[in-house]
């Protein structure tokens, strides 16, 4: 059984529409945990994914801000829509397989609370969650940082929002605060002119 996860409903045909990992052409992306379908199940302002297979097989998810989850998951709704085979798609990475064209859905499942979802997946030992808290913060903090400094990339344009609204509270005290109201303005506001 193949899932893609999204937000968005009533979806019959998965579109080939995202970029590759693995070659330069558009994809359309699925996989065969569960539990990462679901973690896919968020906005494109939100496309925030702290996820990975590891070698115990499982998916293992990082909070690298207080409460990610909640913030990302909780009472929202979500779709994972199924597939029955794998033909014509690649297998990419760990669970993850991507088709070079649209694909059709076979059934969708509706997920009324995603949040609630990824933790009955935690409970069933599909998914290991490392919370905010229990993470050393000295890592933390490095990865608080990482976002400071690359806030301003075009790769994070669509999710820059989101990120200083999570992450600017953690970041050294320098001038975060100071910097994000100007580099904010920047982007949204054209620098004013004399006449």
């Amino acid at each position: 059984m193949l899932y893609h996860g999204s937000v968005i409903k009533n979806l019959s045909v998965i579109q080939a529409n995202s970029p590759s990992h693995a070659t330069n052409g558009l994809v359309a992306y699925f996989t065969e945990d569960r539990g990462y379908a679901l973690v896919c199940c968020r906005t494109r302002k939100e496309n925030f994914v702290t996820m990975g297979l590891r070698d115990d097989g499982k998916q293992h998810y990082f909070e690298r801000f207080p409460h990610q989850l909640e913030a990302l998951y909780r009472n929202k709704e979500g779709y994972l829509y199924l597939l029955q085979d794998r033909f014509d798609m690649v297998n990419t990475k760990g669970h993850t397989w991507e088709c070079s064209h649209d694909v059709l859905v076979r059934q969708c499942e509706y997920i009324p609370d995603v949040y609630e979802e990824i933790l009955k997946e935690e409970s069933r030992r599909h998914v290991v969650i490392h919370r905010y808290d229990k993470i050393d913060q000295k890592e933390q903090k490095m990865h608080a940082n990482w976002v400071k400094e690359h806030i301003n990339d075009e790769n994070v344009k669509e999710i820059k929002e989101f990120l200083w609204t999570h992450f600017s509270p953690l970041w050294d005290e320098e001038d975060s605060h100071e910097s994000k109201e100007k580099d904010m303005r920047e982007d949204v506001l054209p620098e004013s002119k004399g006449l």
